[in-house]
């Protein structure tokens, strides 16, 4: 099976392997909020909602395992 790596997969992997990965709620322009996938340097993508941002995160560790 193929698997492809996008370059915020690869920065949200080593952020998460670092310590410095963070699910921020900030809010949206479109109203309510939305959650910034973080670390250290900035936002490295962001999610709908902290259900999709967690999933996101648990998906890149399970596919760094």
């Amino acid at each position: 099976m193929l698997r492809t790596l996008s370059a915020t997969c690869v920065a949200i992997a080593l952020a998460d392997k670092r310590g410095t990965l963070r699910l921020v709620e900030r809010p949206s322009r479109f109203g309510g909020t939305c959650i910034a996938i973080e670390d250290d340097v900035g936002v490295i993508e962001v999610a709908d909602d902290l259900a999709s941002a967690e999933a996101r995160v648990a998906e890149l560790r399970e596919r760094a395992r």
